[in-house]
């Protein structure tokens, strides 16, 4: 008999919900994410999603949740974003639902679904901040300290792709051109500009948004390159809010990326974006016995 499972995204902004059975998703919704008690927040979602539909724990085989921070064998090593550290999220949420849970990082999780077609991949999200996830021969790689595929803290000229390539790095990045240069951009009749915003203007034609773009993304290419010749991926995947720009940031890293590659690598947007996420956990609790 088939059980129900939950793939919760605990993001420092919202929290993400989606309850399935098999691969088919029978609710989701949205939460803000608390600053403090958290499990207090999570068991009371699930408990009422569970009460609406007249459920009982017993009918659920597992918790999925995938959370932004650095986790090792489960525990929460470091959650900056949501004051958590050195915490066992997983043992303190099944004691008080019944129901297994397992926590691992949400772009390990966002992996392990996009990995369906490939044995072995390179995930790479930009969006608020920047992560990746490992697929090699269908195993993921979390590292000695659960911290694989922290690429946003790689030092880059003096600076890490976290301060300049993600969505706020970006911004703050045409921010100091304008404040030090005289050009002309359309950005500065736009007050509180995103990142977004940034794209959408250099489409247009604006040339220091694109001067800006080429130059921080080129870079970026460069060290999806060097990551390539370490380890090797059948395909680097770009997803997170950033990658909405589509193809003029997708030309742009491969011109990076095929300057220094030692091999041709398929660098592709997401297709599936934020669904990747409840499909890794779908594939997980088949994996459960």
């Amino acid at each position: 008999m088939e059980s129900y499972a939950f793939s919760v995204d605990l993001g420092g902004t919202t929290t993400n919900f989606s309850l399935f059975i098999s691969d088919e998703i029978i609710s989701q919704w949205t939460v803000p994410t608390p600053k403090n008690n958290i499990v207090d927040m999570l068991e009371a979602q699930i408990k009422n999603r569970i009460s609406k539909l007249n459920m009982k724990s017993t009918d659920f085989k597992a918790i999925i949740i995938g959370i932004a921070g650095i986790v090792k064998d489960g525990i929460v090593v470091d959650a900056i974003n949501l004051n958590l550290s050195d915490c066992d999220l997983g043992e303190a949420l099944e004691s008080r639902l019944d129901i297994k849970v397992m926590v691992i990082n949400d772009v390990n999780l966002q992996a392990i679904g996009e990995s369906l077609n490939y044995s072995s991949l390179f995930l790479v999200t930009i969006g608020t901040g920047i992560g990746a996830g490992l697929i090699i021969n269908n195993h993921l790689v979390e590292g000695y300290n659960g911290a694989a595929g922290e690429i946003g803290h790689i030092y880059l000229d003096s600076k890490t792709p976290e301060e300049n390539a993600s969505a706020g790095g970006l911004v703050k990045a045409v921010q100091n051109y304008l404040k030090s240069n005289q050009d002309y951009s359309s950005l500065r009749s736009i007050e509180n500009f995103t990142a977004e915003d940034i794209f959408n203007q250099a489409k247009l034609g604006d040339e220091v948004a694109l001067k800006i773009i080429r130059n921080v993304y080129f870079r970026f290419g460069k060290l999806l390159a060097v990551i390539c010749s370490a380890f090797d991926p059948e395909i680097i995947i770009i997803s997170g809010g950033v990658s909405n720009a589509g193809e003029l940031l997708l030309d742009i890293i491969k011109e990076g990326f095929n300057e220094v590659a030692f091999k041709n690598t398929e660098i592709l947007l997401s297709e599936l974006k934020e669904k990747a996420a409840v499909l890794g956990a779908m594939q997980i609790v088949d994996d459960l016995k």
